[in-house]
């Protein structure tokens, strides 16, 4: 039998709770056949997973993705703000020849 070996953890976490709710954990974990470290971050990465996953895209209804298509294929028209903004002189370029920030 060839005994596996785990990859090392080098980042540490730290966080207090009561004894009463560590002995909780510790004893579902021991019941899962897990360490108490598996036992609680197994769960977490797997939310923190799904966070950012939803937070990765876009879901559009098919209204919105009409609504978005529409947009990007009529040339709107700039509103005053952006007018004006676009009437600002360019700001000088860090590190450009001949110039000093």
């Amino acid at each position: 039998m060839q005994t596996q070996t785990l990859p090392l953890r080098q980042a540490r976490m730290e966080f207090k709770t009561t004894a009463d709710m560590k002995d909780l954990l510790n004893q579902a974990a021991a019941l899962d056949g897990l360490d108490l470290t598996s036992f609680v971050l197994g769960p977490a990465i797997e939310k923190a997973r799904q966070v950012l996953s939803q937070h990765a895209s876009i879901a559009l209804s098919r209204e919105g993705q009409a609504v978005l298509a529409h947009l990007l294929h009529t040339q709107q028209q700039p509103t005053p703000a952006m007018t004006t903004l676009m009437a600002l002189p360019d700001l000088p370029v860090r590190g450009a020849t001949g110039t000093q920030a």
